[in-house]
Protein backbone atom coordinates (compact mmCIF):
# COMPACT_ATOMS: atom_id res chain seq x y z
CA UNK A 1 0.00 0.00 0.00
CA UNK A 2 2.72 2.47 0.91
CA UNK A 3 4.59 1.84 -2.29
CA UNK A 4 1.88 1.79 -4.92
CA UNK A 5 -1.12 3.69 -3.62
CA UNK A 6 0.74 6.35 -1.66
CA UNK A 7 3.59 6.77 -4.16
CA UNK A 8 6.29 6.64 -1.45
CA UNK A 9 9.01 5.06 -3.58
CA UNK A 10 11.62 7.73 -2.84
CA UNK A 11 10.83 7.80 0.87
CA UNK A 12 10.93 4.00 1.15
CA UNK A 13 14.25 3.90 -0.71
CA UNK A 14 15.63 6.38 1.84
CA UNK A 15 14.13 4.32 4.67
CA UNK A 16 15.82 1.26 3.20
CA UNK A 17 19.23 2.91 3.43
CA UNK A 18 19.19 2.24 7.19
CA UNK A 19 16.82 -0.74 7.23
CA UNK A 20 17.05 -4.08 5.48
CA UNK A 21 13.77 -4.18 3.52
CA UNK A 22 13.19 -7.72 2.28
CA UNK A 23 10.22 -9.53 0.80
CA UNK A 24 9.74 -13.29 0.50
CA UNK A 25 9.03 -14.40 -3.04
CA UNK A 26 5.37 -15.03 -2.14
CA UNK A 27 4.96 -11.35 -1.20
CA UNK A 28 6.39 -10.37 -4.58
CA UNK A 29 3.90 -12.71 -6.26
CA UNK A 30 0.98 -11.23 -4.30
CA UNK A 31 2.13 -7.72 -5.09
CA UNK A 32 2.39 -8.56 -8.79
CA UNK A 33 -1.28 -9.57 -8.86
CA UNK A 34 -2.39 -6.30 -7.27
CA UNK A 35 -6.04 -5.67 -6.62
CA UNK A 36 -8.90 -4.96 -8.95
CA UNK A 37 -8.94 -1.25 -8.05
CA UNK A 38 -5.30 -0.58 -8.90
CA UNK A 39 -3.54 -0.49 -12.23
CA UNK A 40 -0.87 -3.14 -12.74
CA UNK A 41 1.61 -2.80 -9.87
CA UNK A 42 5.08 -1.55 -10.69
CA UNK A 43 7.34 -4.56 -10.09
CA UNK A 44 10.48 -2.64 -11.04
CA UNK A 45 9.86 -0.19 -8.22
CA UNK A 46 8.94 -3.01 -5.82
CA UNK A 47 12.25 -4.71 -6.55
CA UNK A 48 14.11 -1.43 -6.07
CA UNK A 49 12.71 -1.06 -2.58
CA UNK A 50 12.54 -4.69 -1.39
CA UNK A 51 15.26 -7.29 -1.77
CA UNK A 52 13.79 -10.70 -2.66
CA UNK A 53 14.55 -13.55 -0.29
CA UNK A 54 14.08 -17.29 -0.36
CA UNK A 55 12.46 -18.60 2.79
CA UNK A 56 12.52 -22.16 4.04
CA UNK A 57 9.19 -23.73 4.87
CA UNK A 58 8.51 -23.93 8.61
CA UNK A 59 6.57 -27.11 9.46
CA UNK A 60 5.64 -25.95 12.96
CA UNK A 61 4.21 -22.68 11.66
CA UNK A 62 2.40 -24.37 8.78
CA UNK A 63 -0.22 -25.95 11.04
CA UNK A 64 -1.37 -22.49 12.18
CA UNK A 65 -2.16 -21.76 8.54
CA UNK A 66 -4.17 -24.98 8.10
CA UNK A 67 -1.23 -26.54 6.25
CA UNK A 68 -1.62 -23.97 3.47
CA UNK A 69 1.52 -22.02 2.66
CA UNK A 70 -0.06 -19.81 0.01
CA UNK A 71 -0.34 -16.65 2.10
CA UNK A 72 2.37 -14.04 2.18
CA UNK A 73 1.93 -13.75 5.94
CA UNK A 74 3.06 -17.34 6.37
CA UNK A 75 6.33 -16.67 4.54
CA UNK A 76 7.00 -13.38 6.33
CA UNK A 77 6.56 -15.02 9.72
CA UNK A 78 8.61 -18.07 8.67
CA UNK A 79 11.50 -15.76 7.78
CA UNK A 80 11.22 -13.86 11.07
CA UNK A 81 11.24 -17.10 13.05
CA UNK A 82 14.51 -18.09 11.40
CA UNK A 83 15.94 -14.54 11.72
CA UNK A 84 14.75 -13.08 15.05
CA UNK A 85 16.50 -9.76 14.38
CA UNK A 86 13.96 -9.01 11.63
CA UNK A 87 10.69 -7.22 12.29
CA UNK A 88 7.57 -8.37 10.47
CA UNK A 89 5.56 -5.61 8.85
CA UNK A 90 2.02 -6.87 8.91
CA UNK A 91 -1.45 -5.37 9.17
CA UNK A 92 -3.36 -8.63 8.79
CA UNK A 93 -5.12 -9.39 12.08
CA UNK A 94 -4.63 -13.15 11.91
CA UNK A 95 -0.96 -12.81 10.97
CA UNK A 96 -0.41 -10.35 13.82
CA UNK A 97 -1.91 -12.86 16.25
CA UNK A 98 0.40 -15.60 14.97
CA UNK A 99 3.38 -13.25 15.38
CA UNK A 100 2.29 -12.53 18.93
CA UNK A 101 1.94 -16.24 19.69
CA UNK A 102 5.50 -16.90 18.47
CA UNK A 103 6.90 -13.70 20.05
CA UNK A 104 7.98 -12.40 16.66
CA UNK A 105 8.86 -8.70 16.47
CA UNK A 106 6.07 -6.88 14.69
CA UNK A 107 4.99 -3.53 13.37
CA UNK A 108 2.40 -2.42 10.85
CA UNK A 109 1.90 0.29 8.27
CA UNK A 110 1.28 2.92 10.95
CA UNK A 111 4.48 1.92 12.75
CA UNK A 112 6.49 2.32 9.56
CA UNK A 113 4.90 5.70 8.89
CA UNK A 114 5.74 6.86 12.42
CA UNK A 115 9.37 5.80 11.99
CA UNK A 116 9.60 7.51 8.62
CA UNK A 117 8.12 10.73 10.04
CA UNK A 118 10.47 10.61 13.07
CA UNK A 119 13.38 10.41 10.64
CA UNK A 120 12.02 13.32 8.56
CA UNK A 121 11.36 11.11 5.56
CA UNK A 122 7.71 12.17 5.26
CA UNK A 123 6.33 15.66 4.87
CA UNK A 124 2.98 16.90 6.12
CA UNK A 125 1.79 16.76 2.50
CA UNK A 126 2.89 13.11 2.28
CA UNK A 127 0.91 12.30 5.42
CA UNK A 128 -2.19 14.08 4.16
CA UNK A 129 -1.97 12.16 0.89
CA UNK A 130 -1.63 8.90 2.83
CA UNK A 131 -4.69 9.75 4.95
CA UNK A 132 -6.73 10.44 1.80
CA UNK A 133 -5.57 7.24 0.11
CA UNK A 134 -6.49 5.19 3.19
CA UNK A 135 -9.85 6.96 3.48
CA UNK A 136 -10.69 6.31 -0.19
CA UNK A 137 -9.36 2.76 -0.52
CA UNK A 138 -10.37 -0.71 0.51
CA UNK A 139 -7.32 -0.83 2.78
CA UNK A 140 -8.77 -1.47 6.23
CA UNK A 141 -7.55 0.24 9.35
CA UNK A 142 -9.37 0.00 12.68
CA UNK A 143 -10.67 3.16 14.32
CA UNK A 144 -7.71 3.07 16.70
CA UNK A 145 -5.22 2.84 13.84
CA UNK A 146 -7.00 5.61 11.92
CA UNK A 147 -6.71 7.76 15.05
CA UNK A 148 -2.99 6.93 15.27
CA UNK A 149 -2.54 7.86 11.62
CA UNK A 150 -4.28 11.17 12.29
CA UNK A 151 -1.94 11.88 15.21
CA UNK A 152 1.26 11.57 13.17
CA UNK A 153 2.39 15.12 12.55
Amino acid sequence: MLLEKCQLRTQLLRFGENNDLVAPNRISEEYAVGDSKTARPNLVTFREVFSPILVEENRELLRYFHFDNSSGEYWVIAHALKHPDYICVMDDYFGRNVCSYFNVKLTGTIGILKKMKERNMLTSDDLECIRQVVKNSRFYLSKDLLRELGQIT
